[in-house]
């Protein structure tokens, strides 16, 4: 059924509309109050409409008020639009066309508290030139009232003078949880243009893709309030500065918000611009990878703690004409350029990691280790850990304070990883002239808490002694975080025929194995292979090549093999092979029987075994090496005896 509420004439173009408009429309002008409700959606605003002072407006969840030309509605009384996260409210043209748009919400001296929540607010324009309401909002436009904004999607408005997305003068407003969009001012404010305001709270917003020629994100003009935990992405001031935000004037509290990729046409602030006299908190901010970092003009002094400001592509930080910046526990990394200090102006910084260096108590320059992939988290080993000020409060794990705008809990509990490897073209046989075995790794951690952890490859021998062929040390996955690479290793002819055995593993090198795969591959023999020459082996495919060397075969028994020089003075090199792990004892006496050194006493492997005796305290004469095996498996002990020339 088609309703009528409070409008007038209209033109024979309008009621050819209207004949096309569907049951259950209802269609609004004038004066509007009660409530809309989802049965009598869509509603269509034929003409300005208000709710007048005294009056209130409730719209229902999923309702659509759509415009059918560039009208407002006005609010004196207040007004409730409170969708759901799945039923939204939707405020747009009726004819969703780039050049059709409306006038806006429009709050002026609005009696009562209003409230917008999972609203979408589409295709809004603010027309008119400077000094004009009308120019002012072009979503929504609160000046002198009391408006909540929360959960809303501000989409594609723009305005001729301030705000494109919304306009708060005098307002008393929490905006929250909303996402600002491809909106546009064509002067300040392209998502929010903020004047006069002393309790403002503007958080966990959204604000990307907006443009403005200056504070494409937000522009704040004589006011305090609170800004915090937004993220501030690809926002661009067209002709001037303040890509992220622009503050004119004003000292609120920022923090923990993200200011990533902005541009300023102007190379100034693309992050945070503050001019003439704004003196903000700038706390555990985000500013990173943005055409320039934080610029402070005419009498700006911020306080700057526990930002980090990285890869910008201008200056990190800029102090121009009596600006006085100061603070402590940054992290200035991977900036395009350095500070820069104009006019009567200086930078103080203490307990900062600087890149390049900077004077100031606690101050040092070093790779931060962010964990990467566009993360500013702070790795286990990063040095900027509890290396902020000692007199700065104690971060959440109760310990000094760290650097930068994440700290790194050090109580957190850490993960286990597990690892797979997997060979390709199994089963894999090489030719006796060697060849190459491709394999891929895998190396998973549990989806809970972060892992540092070392990952290594050895490789077992056909006789069974093992070369250690790769060590990783602290590696980092983030909870379910996953790491692969495709490896390839290639083995010389000269290496010995067989089975090998490739084992992968991960854990704390060498003690601690948190889990390990491994696979086989053969090395075919020949007539004429030389058991005991050992051979190379290359492993490519994980940061820098690793070449080995391979062992050769096993020794058939255990012996003393001699020493060089010969005379020596005063080392000598000396040499002895084991059949077996073994206890071993090589000791060094004169001609008087007197023990003079002892080299080795202790457990050995098997294998080939040489160390350097250094007789540099002894007198030049004869001496005797004594070596001693105990074989614990039984295939019979061994004593040894050469002698030595020391001749100085």
């Amino acid at each position: 059924m088609k309703k009528a509420v409070g409008w007038g004439s209209m033109a024979l173009s309008l009621l050819l509309f209207l004949s096309a408009a569907k049951a259950d429309t209802t269609f609004v002008a004038g004066q509007v109050s009660g409530v809309w409700t989802q049965a009598g959606s869509p509603y269509y605003v034929m003409a300005d409409c208000e709710v007048p002072y005294g009056q209130t407006l409730t719209i229902e969840p999923g309702v659509q008020v759509k415009f059918v030309g560039h009208y407002k509605l006005a609010l004196k009384g207040a007004l409730t639009a409170v969708g759901a996260v799945q039923d939204t409210i939707w405020f747009a043209h009726a004819a969703p066309l780039p050049t059709n748009t409306w006038a806006g919400l429009r709050f002026d001296h609005t009696e009562g508290a209003s409230n917008l929540a999972y609203c979408k607010i589409e295709s809004g324009h603010a027309q008119g030139s400077v000094g004009q309401a009308s120019a002012r909002g072009g979503g929504v436009s609160v000046d002198s009232a009391s408006v909540n904004i929360t959960h809303c999607r501000i989409f594609q408005n723009r305005a001729d003078v301030k705000g494109g997305g919304i306009y708060l003068r005098y307002a008393n407003s929490i905006v929250d949880s909303c996402q600002f969009v491809s909106n546009a001012s064509v002067s300040d404010g392209g998502a929010i243009f903020v004047e006069y305001c002393t309790n403002v709270t503007i958080s966990n917003n959204l604000m990307a893709l907006n443009t403005a020629d200056n504070g494409a994100g937000m522009h704040y003009v004589y006011s305090l309030g609170v800004i915090e935990d937004n993220r501030f992405e690809m926002n661009y001031a067209n002709t001037m500065n303040g890509g992220g935000i622009y503050l004119d004037h004003s000292s609120p509290l920022l923090q923990r918000n993200s200011f990533i990729f902005n541009v300023a046409a102007g190379f100034y602030g693309a992050g945070i611009f503050c001019a003439n006299s704004s003196s903000p908190q700038i706390l555990y901010n985000e500013i990173c990878s943005n055409n320039s970092g934080l610029t402070c003009v005419n009498a700006s002094s911020p306080q700057i703690d526990n930002n980090t400001v990285a890869y910008n592509g201008g200056r990190a930080l800029s102090a121009e004409n009596n600006s006085n910046p100061f603070g402590r526990n940054n992290i200035f990394y991977g900036n395009l350029l350095p500070f820069y200090i104009g006019t009567s102006s200086s930078i103080f910084m203490t307990y900062s990691d600087i890149q390049g260096g900077w004077p100031g108590f606690g101050n040092f320059d070093a790779n931060p280790n962010f964990i990467g992939n566009g993360s500013f988290y702070l790795m286990p080993f990063s040095p900027c850990i509890d290396a902020g000020s000692p007199l700065a409060p104690l971060d959440p794990d109760s310990t000094i304070a760290d650097q930068g705008a994440h700290y790194f809990d050090q109580n957190q509990p850490q993960g286990t990883c597990t690892i797979q490897l997997t060979p390709f073209g199994a089963p894999i046989i090489l030719r006796p002239s060697g060849g190459t075995v491709t394999y891929g790794v895998s190396i998973l951690n549990s989806p809970d808490y972060y892992n540092l952890f070392d990952g290594w490859i050895n490789l077992q021998q056909p006789d069974g002694q093992i070369v250690p062929l790769v060590l990783r040390s602290n590696l980092y996955l983030l909870p379910g975080g996953n790491l692969t690479r495709a490896l390839s290793l290639t083995i010389s002819a000269s290496a010995m025929p067989g089975t090998y055995t490739v084992t992968g593993y991960v854990g704390d090198h060498p003690s601690t194995i948190e889990d390990f795969d491994s696979f086989t591959f053969v090395k075919s023999a020949s007539g004429d292979d030389e058991i005991g020459q050992g051979g190379i082996a290359t492993l490519s495919g994980w940061g820098e090549t690793e070449t080995v060397v391979l062992k050769s075969s096993l020794p058939q028994e255990t012996r003393l093999l001699g020493h060089y020089p010969e005379p020596f003075n005063p080392t000598a090199t000396i040499r002895y092979q084991l059949s077996s792990n073994s206890l071993v004892s090589l000791r060094v006496y004169d001609t008087a029987g007197k023990l003079v050194k002892t080299l080795v006493d202790g457990w050995r492997s098997a294998g080939e075994h040489e160390l350097t005796f250094d007789a540099g305290d002894l007198p030049s004469g004869m001496y005797f090496a004594k070596l001693e095996v105990e074989d614990p498996f039984g295939t019979g002990n061994y004593v040894g005896v050469q002698k030595l020339i020391l001749l100085k």
